[in-house]
């Protein structure tokens, strides 16, 4: 309540210690001076024996006791009100506010206060009182010393004391001062009480206070640390046995992408996860960022479902521009995405898994009991709207007591909806193939993932038997490579591996390599020896299968077999291509991707993800859809499928 307390609480505690100081050292001389050794080693009451009227005594003790018991009455009830303002403790303290005079006297607090004091007086010895009480206002000033010593040390442009004598110095002398007078004063109750204070700074941090707007300490010491380290974090330096899958995976709507966003989030152990979103935007006459809003939900879905990743948002004119503009710009100094990873582009309706069972169960129920007994209601009552059993029941809160929208359970739930049957798509099959040229022309690593809402994890902890992780490092484009590992197949054994070491995939899966061979023509024995070889280099732990594939490449280049696509591009558009991979596109039929589908289809029985070889695309415009053609074909009816392609070199045979 004082006017100018920035100015008023620094000259009057110094002047008050000062002045107090004076007449204790004052008295002690002149006591030291006037009376002998006995007396005051054996008589507390000596001042009255020497004193001009002995009453005076008496009287300064009691005018003493009282000034000293109003002022921490007065004082503790405050702070009991403050810590009840701003809910340290929950509602546990809100009946203090209550008879709060018109001076902002909090009489509840007051008189609680005192109860506090009687039951203290019962320990018996004021000389053990006063060393507990001595030891809490230490650790009271070592704690304002230390967070004035933060707060200078992190750089803080907005802690500016007016105290022109304070500096970094000072707070540090303060804290290790106060700190060590309360050892001096009793070692065993200040263990005690450092003991307690510990367990309250634990208790706090884990406490979420929502409403509170004081800010705090630790984010201005992670930001000096991050940005020192940051910028020690050279990129020019990196090497490959210290490379790291740093994703940025790119969502258009994360309603139909929490199995995938969960899924990366594993595959990514240890680097960097960015979930990048790009809005359309052609007006730029909007008054606030059209991202501004959205990016709180996006934080919050990151919230609850309890993933380390950042979010990244921007509006372009165009989607194509957007995502060039976040795979550019993502992240900071050494920490930039290495690796763009896009949903497929196919015609299949997205499925809202926002409000499906696994989410809720897994992400919901166990933190918030007002959605836990909504929904317990709604799923007594769900045999009239809810068809079968599956693990994507979508659930529909009209038919609940209590209303169960989207506003009441979470601002996540606040993004668009998703996109209808009859809708047309905001992305055409060019501008996503060029998304992926431009990545890669951007020394990215691409990955594209197909069929995760079909992905159970959380059946793999509850399954009996171990569901596999299969890589097919085969580039079916080009089958006469099926024997060679180039960068690409090497990533993609890499991102498998990396997958198998995270939980629950390193205890419940299984990793398996596939290798195309020709059985007639091939030495089977010779290309396992050398894959299992190769695999033992790399430190990799997977089992390896052969598989003999004749019969499906006898099909490739069939002149009768039908080519739908090819057959629909002139003669004249065909002679302009003249690149290698551009022909391979045209030539390949589609008889000979419906077999590899079918021999991958074989093998993937109690399969859980697939890593497939994804061919860099076609020059040529014209072939975009070919290409996508071709991929849709590959991976129809398959298990979760992540297309890999790589362009550097992510692992070496050297430690």
């Amino acid at each position: 309540e004082l006017k100018q307390p920035s100015r008023s609480i620094p000259s009057g505690s110094i002047s008050a210690i000062l002045f107090v100081f004076l007449i204790f050292t004052t008295e002690t001389l002149l006591m030291a001076a006037t009376t002998d050794r006995y007396t005051l080693l054996n008589n507390y009451l000596f001042l009255q024996d020497i004193n001009i009227w002995q009453p005076f005594v008496i009287i300064g003790i009691i005018s003493a006791v009282f000034s000293a018991c109003l002022s921490g009455l007065i004082g503790a009830s405050r702070i009991l009100e403050a810590l009840s303002i701003d809910e340290i403790f929950g509602p546990i303290l809100h009946w203090v506010r209550v008879g709060t005079t018109r001076r902002g006297n909090p009489m509840a607090a007051v008189f609680f206060t005192f109860i506090l004091v009687e039951l203290t007086l019962l320990i018996g010895s004021m000389n053990k009182i006063a060393r507990v009480v001595t030891i809490f206002f230490l650790l009271a000033y070592f704690a304002v010393n230390l967070s004035c010593l933060a707060l200078d040390l992190a750089s803080a442009p907005n802690f500016r004391p007016t105290f022109k004598y304070f500096s970094w110095h000072t707070a540090l002398i303060g804290a290790i001062g106060s700190i060590t007078m309360c050892f001096i004063v009793s070692a065993e109750f200040a263990s005690i009480a450092i003991g307690i204070l510990i367990g309250l700074i634990a208790m706090l941090h884990l406490r979420d206070f929502p409403r509170a707007s004081w800010g705090s300490i630790s984010q201005a010491l992670i930001f000096h640390q991050v940005r020192k380290y940051l910028l020690l974090l050279d990129p020019r330096k990196e090497h490959v046995k210290f490379w790291r899958p740093q994703m940025l995976l790119l969502v258009s709507n994360p309603r139909s992408s929490i199995n995938l966003i969960d899924f990366v989030n594993d595959m990514k152990k240890g680097g960097l996860f960015i979930l990048g979103h790009a809005k359309i935007d052609r007006t730029n006459n909007n008054l606030n960022d059209i991202c501004s809003q959205e990016y709180q939900y996006w934080v919050s879905l990151i919230d609850h479902m309890k993933i380390k990743a950042f979010v990244d948002m921007t509006s372009a004119p165009t989607i194509r521009d957007g995502v060039v503009q976040l795979i550019r710009l993502s992240g900071l100094g050494g920490l930039r995405p290495n690796t763009v990873i896009l949903g497929f582009y196919d015609n299949t309706v997205p499925e809202d898994k926002l409000r499906s069972l696994p989410f809720y169960k897994r992400h919901w129920l166990k933190s918030n009991r007002l959605i836990n007994t909504l929904f317990l209601q709604q799923q007594r009552s769900r045999s009239d709207d809810v068809e079968g059993t599956s693990s994507t029941i979508t659930l529909n809160s009209s038919n609940t007591p209590t209303s169960l929208n989207d506003n009441d359970i979470n601002p996540i739930l606040h993004f668009p909806a998703l996109r209808r049957a009859n809708e047309e798509k905001i992305l055409d099959v060019y501008s996503y193939v060029q998304i992926i040229k431009d990545a890669l022309y951007l020394n990215k690593s691409v990955c594209l993932a197909r069929n995760f809402s079909l992905l159970q994890k959380e059946s793999i902890d509850s399954n009996k038997r171990k569901v596999f992780v299969d890589v097919w490092p085969v580039n079916f484009i080009f089958p006469e490579t099926s024997t060679q590992f180039d960068i690409t197949c090497l990533y993609m054994l890499q991102l498998a591996t990396i997958l198998s070491m995270v939980k629950p995939w390193k205890t419940r899966s299984i990793l398996r390599v596939f290798l195309c061979i020709d059985a007639i023509n091939d030495n089977t024995f010779r290309i396992q020896q050398h894959l299992d070889e190769l695999l033992s280099q790399l430190r990799i732990n997977a089992q390896t299968r052969m598989v003999a594939w004749e019969n499906v490449t006898s099909l490739f280049n069939n002149p009768s077999t039908i080519n739908e696509d090819a057959a629909t591009i002139s003669v004249d558009q065909q002679q302009t291509t003249n690149t290698t991979l551009t022909k391979e596109f045209i030539d390949v039929n589609d008889e000979y991707i419906r077999g590899i589908n079918e021999l991958i289809r074989q093998q993937s029985e109690n399969t859980s993800c697939l890593y497939l070889y994804l061919p860099r695309p076609p020059h040529d415009k014209i072939l975009f859809q070919r290409y996508i053609h071709v991929l849709d074909m590959i991976s129809k009816n398959l298990p979760p499928v992540m297309f890999v392609h790589g362009v550097s070199s992510v692992t070496c045979t050297r430690l």
